[in-house]
């Protein structure tokens, strides 16, 4: 396109042309498409390309109405469904599709698939995605709406526009011709709904993630040039050699354990990498430092991939829960900056939910609202984030999930702690894994200590011989006492506290570890360390963090200990729960073989009604974990591996895939919403996929536990004074991550719920004694709760 000479005076924001907004956009989006590797898919680069260009041209071409710019000009905050854009726009982007893609040699099939894409993507790029069938419903009304906002289009400006976007690809786009448009295109989708409805029969997870792709390039590119531009990578160089140069600083001894890490960190990085091998397993007992080995090896497969392919992956280091990121984030920050000296979050970003809005580029600190773009669109080469963030792009029709799909495509991603996944979802991800996998050349490590059966022996490659490590560990021995259900004061008749010894109980709910809390302390008159979700964040993690450093002797908690808290006591004691979930928490129990031998025992315990563990596990589970360690009066950790294989095995068997299989189904049919059709036949859509289920609606309490937390409360009200709501929650981004640190989520059919303020259920300072215990976290009147 030649440069322009003269603007159309249409703008698609305060003070930006709209012909310069769309370019950009294109320009991004090319970009950022040019960062994925991809093969055996049914376009070529080329043709995605072509794609691109006609959606991120198309997506904003609706705002050159005369309803569009005078509501711009205003200011308004809100405007009439005649300001809309979107869906004009999409009319735009679907006949372009259709004219161009019917020259192309692809498949009857394919060419009307990709009108159809390039449709919703850009009905959908400020909104999200609905069931395909539902999207391409066009009304009488719909139809009337265009032609009146074709109506006020001014014509001379028009024409300037699109002479300055791209006059030979939207050549026929002119005003006269958009009401043949509308027509055309809406008697066309009608024609070919027939055939979008039997899309489902192709079983193609392709057609589905490539969409997702198309619209994580437009949305991303959209968001990121109205406020940061073109965001600058640098593939910066990062040898995996750096966790050896680490490594020789840390003060180790020659104690058996650490013969062990260093044995199974060399096997892994002398392993040969052949690029073709995508598929990675890392199985290691608890506390052999998974995360370094996992680390180091992602950084060597990069090197790899960059030598050989021409391509820097970034890697992607994800984990279940946000009490650990903190923990493994630093580890690997230690590392980087050991080497580096600096970093910034180019090299390295933590993302969750209640990530804190800072990014770092040179030495600078990013303002909050271009920090929170560069953030949630994960520009950076190594991204700490949780299971919900990674799943949730992978299986979402939000936006706001789908704008870094792009990012994840290409890239190394370390899977740590695996086994938390819910074994209802394995066949689902193993089906969205090897997509990713085959088509845009993702690698993917799985880390843990019970490696789950996602995906068959034969399609991954063992980095360690696991058994060589479990069979020479012998750091504790497992004491299954599962001959009848306990009171929890029958339980405590069976404990004998000894004076050099350190202990763990771990509960499955947050009742029986409060209750058990009680009695213990009477019984001991000891100082005893409580942990559940219902201590506020701040207090939490300097618990763990006392425990970690031996101040602590006794500590009672709920299962939110298990997954990878580097915490080591002598002896734990375990409500009865599935097996790969007791090996975690054998793992906190003589972690680095500092006594000869630590003791885990295993109890049933139970309410007056019903054992605890079946308020929150699944029968099956149970039901082969109590078969599989009933007929054992004693395990050692040498013959965990053994057990753990069979457990997964067996369930494996036993768990039938329909929940997985009807997710299938709606990502096939790209059913992203969900829909009833009478009172029996309920048709799942993308939408209802949740990686952890709440089994009851909670509401998020604000603790106002001291003076910080006042002085956060007080802030959090002033901002209320803002009117602009934009401004308002960038200003809230500023104090988010400290503000939450006390806030915890209660089941809002507790009896003594909190007055809600402002969005928050309110404790104040004065009313802290009827709502809060500083030990033991909120108090709750009735009901069995979790974690």
């Amino acid at each position: 396109m030649e440069q322009m000479s003269y603007f159309s005076n249409l703008f698609s924001h305060p003070n930006k042309y709209l012909e310069v907004h769309l370019n950009n956009t294109m320009n991004l989006a090319i970009s950022f498409l040019n960062d994925v590797p991809m093969e055996n898919l049914f376009l070529s680069k080329e043709q995605l390309q072509k794609l691109i260009k006609i959606n991120t041209l198309s997506h904003d071409i609706g705002k050159a109405t005369s309803f569009f710019q005078e509501y711009l000009l205003s200011g308004e905050e809100e405007g009439s469904k005649e300001t809309r854009h979107s869906l004009l726009s999409s009319f735009i982007a679907y006949y372009i599709t259709k004219k161009v893609f019917e020259k192309e040699n692809i498949s009857d099939n394919i060419k009307i698939i990709l009108p159809m894409f390039s449709y919703i993507n850009v009905k959908r790029h400020h909104g999200n995605f609905l069931d395909i069938l539902i999207e391409i419903d066009i009304s009488e009304e719909d139809k009337e709406l265009l032609y009146r906002q074709i109506e006020s289009i001014d014509e001379e400006k028009f024409n300037i526009l699109i002479k300055n976007i791209d006059e030979a690809l939207f050549s026929e786009i002119t005003k006269d011709k958009l009401k043949d448009i509308v027509e055309a295109v809406s008697k066309d989708i009608k024609i070919k709904r027939i055939k979008i409805k039997n899309l489902k029969h192709e079983n193609a997870t392709e057609y589905y993630l490539l969409n997702n792709l198309l619209f994580s390039l437009l949305i991303d590119a959209d968001k990121s040039e109205v406020t940061i531009g073109k965001p600058e990578r640098n593939p910066l160089d990062i040898p995996y050699i750096i966790v050896d140069h680490y490594k020789k600083d840390l003060k180790t001894d020659k104690k058996p354990i650490n013969e062990l890490r260093e044995n199974a960190y060399q096997e892994v990085i002398n392993k040969k990498i052949d690029l073709d091998q995508k598929i990675y397993s890392l199985t290691l007992p608890t506390g052999l430092g998974k995360t370094f080995i996992s680390f180091a090896f992602a950084l060597k497969l990069r090197e790899e991939i960059r030598k050989k392919k021409g391509y820097t992956p970034r890697i992607i280091y994800s984990l279940p829960f946000l009490s650990i990121i903190e923990q493994n984030a630093s580890v690997l920050e230690k590392v980087l900056i050991k080497y580096f000296g600096n970093i910034d979050s180019t090299i390295v970003l933590k993302h969750h939910h209640l990530s804190e809005i800072y990014y770092t580029y040179n030495d600078n600190e990013i303002e909050p609202d271009h920090a929170k773009i560069l953030i949630e669109g994960w520009n950076s080469e190594i991204i700490i984030t949780t299971f919900v963030q990674l799943f949730h792009t992978l299986i979402s029709n939000k936006n706001s999930n789908l704008r870094k799909l792009h990012r994840i495509f290409g890239s190394i991603i370390i899977l740590d702690e695996v086994q938390s996944i819910p074994i209802k979802y394995w066949y689902l991800l193993r089906e969205i894994f090897k997509e990713l996998v085959e088509k845009f050349n993702t690698y993917i490590i799985f880390s843990t200590a019970t490696q789950p059966l996602i995906f068959k022996k034969d399609e991954t490659l063992n980095l360690t011989n696991a058994e060589d490590y479990f069979t020479k560990l012998n750091r504790t021995i497992l004491i299954p006492r599962l001959n009848e259900s306990l009171l929890l004061e029958e339980f405590i008749e069976n404990i004998d506290i000894k004076l050099d010894k350190s202990y763990m109980f771990i509960f499955n709910t947050i009742n029986s570890a409060q209750k058990f809390y009680s009695l213990l302390k009477e019984k001991t008159k000891e100082d005893i360390v409580f942990l559940s979700s219902h201590i506020i964040p701040k207090d939490r993690l300097e618990r763990i963090e006392s425990i970690k450093k031996g101040e602590k002797r006794i500590v009672v908690t709920t299962q939110l200990v298990e997954a990878g808290v580097d915490i080591d006591l002598d002896i734990v004691y375990r409500d009865i729960a599935p097996l790969d979930s007791i090996n975690q928490s054998a793992g906190r129990c003589n972690r680095n073989w500092l006594k000869d031998i630590g003791e885990v025992y295993l109890y049933s315990l139970q309410d007056d009604k019903r054992r605890y563990a079946s308020y929150i596990y699944d029968k099956i589970l149970l039901d082969v974990t109590n078969n599989i360690l009933k007929k054992d009066e004693k395990i050692e950790e040498v013959e965990f591996l053994n057990y753990i294989q069979n457990y997964f095995y067996e369930i494996n068997e036993r768990k039938a895939k329909d929940i997985s299989k009807n997710f299938l189904d709606a990502i096939y049919s790209l059913r992203y919403s969900g829909y009833t059709e009478n009172e029996n036949d309920k048709y799942i859509g993308i939408e209802d996929f949740k990686l952890i289920e709440e089994d009851q609606p909670k509401i998020d309490v604000f603790i106002e536990l001291n003076e910080e937390a006042e002085n956060l409360w007080n802030q959090y009200i002033k901002l209320k004074e803002i009117k602009d709501i934009y401004e308002r929650r960038i200003e809230f981004l500023k104090i988010k991550s400290n503000f939450y640190k006390y806030v915890i989520s209660i089941p809002v059919r507790a009896e003594n719920l909190p007055a809600i303020e402002y969005g928050f259920g309110y404790i104040s300072k004065d009313n802290l004694e009827d709502f809060y215990d500083k030990e033991t976290g909120y108090k709750i009147k009735s009901g069995i709760l979790l974690w």
